[in-house]
């Protein structure tokens, strides 16, 4: 069966930024009120900019940013989409109030590949800036998760599972879904109907990319891509949403923390002792293979 997949993030640039009117699809049958208050539980789903270049219809090539969310996980650690990453190396996470917290390291597994959809879609980003939640939400680690209710978190395009993605508003949104089925390294749900319907019923659009999607209090995936058979990946009935799988990247995750911590106490130390400073970015974390 041929799917249309579409990788969920937003362009904007300073030549075309009103033409956005900057998440997720929801059930047309419920409010979209209730899916933003719901948004509000979520502090650590942020969200996520990066700069970028990229060609306009007249074919000027202009600077600009892209934009999706992220999913904090630490006091200096959040957890994003890997083809959020851009060779530019000036990113950034945007909290609710508006703080800006700098992202000093990338890190991404090695085996990612941009044209490559449903592996590996994963980047650990370091801010020298402390987030200060007062909770960080673990990461799920058991690989039982189809059938599971999901929650799912995000600033992306939004609409109903009627109209599909419409609407940007710069604006969180959090809905509920159930995990259908596990394809390739990713968690795959869709809309349902009548009796089956969730509360809050949510899909992710653009913009979505790099949010969080919990089993209960737990980070269990990244928001990722849409899939469609009808040609038009927009969150509607027909389309499904995958999610890179927590649980395959767990050892990788917390490896590449602790290495990467260990480095940055180490150069610390020596700053100290000789008197120099060395940048985060110049930090070397070898990398390691997923499952």
């Amino acid at each position: 069966m041929l799917r249309v997949i579409l990788i969920t993030f937003w362009l904007s640039s300073s030549f075309f930024a009103s033409s956005f009117l900057f998440a997720g699809t929801r059930d047309p049958h419920t409010p979209d009120a209730d899916y933003l208050e719901f948004g509000k539980k979520f502090s650590s789903v942020v969200r996520f900019r990066a700069a970028t270049t990229f060609k306009i219809e007249t074919g000027e090539t202009v600077s600009g940013f892209q934009y999706g969310s992220a999913a904090i996980i630490r006091p200096n650690w959040a957890l994003t989409a890997a083809h959020l990453i851009t060779d530019l190396n000036d990113h950034a996470v945007i909290a609710d109030d508006g703080t800006v917290y700098p992202i000093s390291a990338t890190l991404v597994p090695t085996e990612f590949e941009g044209d490559t959809i449903g592996f590996y879609d994963l980047a650990l980003c370091y801010s020298p800036k402390d987030f200060g939640l007062k909770f960080y939400t673990p990461l799920y680690k058991e690989r039982d998760e189809a059938g599971k209710a999901i929650t799912i978190a995000g600033y992306g395009i939004t609409g109903t599972f009627n109209t599909g993605c419409v609407l940007s508003d710069k604006q969180k949104r959090a809905g509920h879904n159930r995990i259908d089925r596990i394809e390739r390294a990713v968690l795959v749900c869709s809309p349902s109907r009548g009796a089956k319907r969730m509360p809050l019923e949510f899909m992710i659009s653009p913009g979505d990319s790099g949010g969080g999607m919990y089993i209960g209090n737990e980070l269990a995936g990244i928001n990722s891509f849409l899939m469609a058979v009808d040609g038009h990946p927009n969150g509607t009935y027909t389309d499904e949403s995958a999610f890179t799988r927590i649980s395959l990247y767990v050892d990788w995750i917390e490896s590449q923390i602790e290495q990467y911590e260990r480095a940055l106490g180490a150069r610390a130390t020596m700053n100290s002792d000789l008197n120099f400073v060395v940048s985060p970015l110049d930090l070397m974390v070898e990398d390691s293979t997923a499952e």
